[in-house]
């Protein structure tokens, strides 16, 4: 679910940006071009994230199926 939300997130910031590069001009577009970069790279370290929990979910559940204390 995290996922989903975080490509609808980073979609729809990304769509504002460019969105306001068309109506403001070229001067905006090096500052806009920068924050949709730091926009897809934080979804990015997101969905990275998202997935060690995941997997380290799935590992403790393991661990403890083998080994009960």
């Amino acid at each position: 679910m995290a996922n989903t939300i975080n490509f609808i997130a980073c979609g729809v910031v990304t769509l504002f940006l460019l969105i306001s590069i068309a109506l403001a001009g070229p001067h905006l577009l090096l500052p806009a071009v920068a924050m949709i970069v730091t926009v897809l790279v934080g979804g990015l370290c997101i969905y990275v994230a998202n997935g060690l929990i995941q997997s380290r979910n799935k590992i403790e559940k393991e661990w403890e199926a083998e080994n009960p204390e």
